[in-house]
């Protein structure tokens, strides 16, 4: 029997900590398609539906609700739909001055420096670069020749049980103690997708992001169920039927389970609207249900892809990824085929036009990148207009793709490309490629090649496929 819970390795999860809002004064969405409201009151009108890991600007707030600011608009939102980073810094911890520049790239104009010791409020990672505060406006400083260090008492939680603990940011390193769900730790530091935390004992260790959250949230490293309405329904303000109906939802409408309570669902539908609704009132339901999906494992046989320092073959990560995400697709209702199932050759061009000829409804394509820099590193994903001249027909599915995937601590952004990619072109399906990893850089190379690691990847690239399919409709 196919599973009717997606499990989710979500790391993207919400902050209830009221100092941290302050000191970070940004959040991000946390969940798709979820509402900014007039008021603080999901009665009140909609002004926006965000995007998951649409950024806030964090301008107040009221009880269980943040008044935030987005790129072309404002309202409220309740606080379980944000996520609040830990304030961090970038610092100089060599012996040289650092340039900091006005793009993320070395030929870009260089307009200060960070002297040895100095300090600057950390925005995000681009494209291997990180992006700072400097004079008022956000700047760039290589990633490869500064730390990322914490300051305030900020903690992170384990999301999953017997989470190994190590003592250096590699999974060379010793375990010196595990942690379990819901265990938290202050969190001192960033490197290589891992964060440094300290210990009760008094000792440093690190873990790896892709397996903590800044705080505790129903649905992050958890089941996420989606159901439909049995019947016309209303939906109340809270978990009881004492509480006053918000709005009426039709039958077989689809929503989210964010939350459950005494015979209650908390639900965010189609529309943004989120409330509350008796389990009773709704079912189980395959959210990718009558999908046809073809996943391309990049590479294979003749053709090994990437070769990583270490002299592992791209085409066999590929695969292994491939796998774990037909299986959570399969889980979640869709047909799923696949380009390859083993290791041999076949051309890009046969790969696109297979999605034609099995009438599929889009094609993903998997990769892991590589450069003859090692220091790069980020996660990608590339869209055609070749053929296409309007950007939203395979936009929209790498776009949907990349905002779940970079949601996870310890993956950083890389961008959403425009490529003339053989596979992307010589098809007529809406197509997407994704770069998980840069196979070139050891580190991203060593996570890319772990279990957990692509299972969460996995799981983060099904969650942008069903907000794609959700977002048509």
């Amino acid at each position: 029997m196919k599973k009717l819970k997606l499990l989710i390795f979500t790391c993207v999860i919400l902050s209830l900590s009221i100092s941290s809002v302050y000191a970070a004064t940004f959040g991000y969405s946390n969940i798709s398609g979820i509402a900014l409201h007039q008021y603080d009151d999901y009665s009140s009108p909609i002004t926006e539906i965000l995007k998951i890991r649409t950024k806030l600007k964090i301008t107040g707030e009221k009880d269980q609700w943040y008044n935030v600011k987005t790129e072309s608009g404002e309202g409220w939102i309740e606080k379980y739909f944000v996520t609040v980073p830990a304030e961090k810094y970038v610092v100089n911890n060599t012996p040289y001055k650092i340039n900091i520049r006005t793009s993320p790239a070395s030929t870009s104009k260089a307009v200060g420096q960070l002297n040895p010791g100095d300090k600057a409020k950390y925005i995000d990672t681009y494209h291997s670069w990180n992006i700072i505060e400097y004079q008022g406006n956000e700047c760039y400083t290589a990633s490869w020749l500064t730390d990322l260090e914490c300051e305030n008492s900020q903690k992170i939680y384990i999301l999953y049980d017997k989470t190994d603990i190590r003592d250096k940011a590699s999974f060379d390193g010793n375990v010196i103690v595990q942690g379990n769900r819901n265990d938290s730790y202050e969190v001192a530091g960033e490197k290589n997708g891992w964060f440094k935390i300290n210990l009760p004992n008094g000792q440093t260790g690190y873990v790896p992001g892709w397996l903590t959250g800044y705080s505790q949230n129903y649905y992050s490293g958890r089941n996420l169920s989606y159901k439909k309405t049995v019947g016309n329904l209303n939906i109340k303000s809270g978990p009881s039927i004492e509480y006053g109906n918000l709005r009426t939802l039709n039958g077989e409408s689809l929503v989210k389970v964010v939350n459950s309570e005494n015979g209650w669902d908390k639900v965010v539908c189609q529309e943004g609207n989120v409330g509350w609704c008796s389990i009773d009132s709704l079912k189980e339901t395959y959210p990718l249900s009558g999908k046809s999906i073809l996943i391309d494992p990049g590479h294979g046989g003749k053709d090994p892809g990437s070769i990583s320092c270490s002299g592992k073959y791209e085409k066999y990560v590929n695969l292994e990824t491939a796998y774990k995400l037909k299986e959570i697709l399969e889980s979640l209702g869709a047909n799923v085929y696949m380009t390859r199932d083993d290791d041999y050759y076949i051309t890009n061009k046969e790969r696109g036009r297979m999605a034609d000829n099995l009438n599929t409804d889009i094609l993903l394509s998997i990769h892991h990148n590589s450069l003859n820099n090692s220091d790069y590193f980020g996660l990608s994903t590339y869209y055609n207009t070749i053929n296409y001249k309007d950007p939203s027909y395979g936009y929209d599915l790498a776009e949907a793709i990349y905002l779940n995937a970079i949601t996870t601590n310890g993956i950083y952004r890389d961008g959403i490309l425009d490529r003339n990619y053989e596979v992307l072109r010589e098809t007529n399906t809406p197509a997407a490629l994704i770069e998980i990893g840069f196979m070139s850089n050891p580190n991203e190379e060593m996570n890319v090649h772990n279990e957990s690691f692509q299972y969460v990847i996995a799981e983060k690239i099904a969650n942008g496929i069903i907000d794609y399919f959700n977002n048509k409709n």
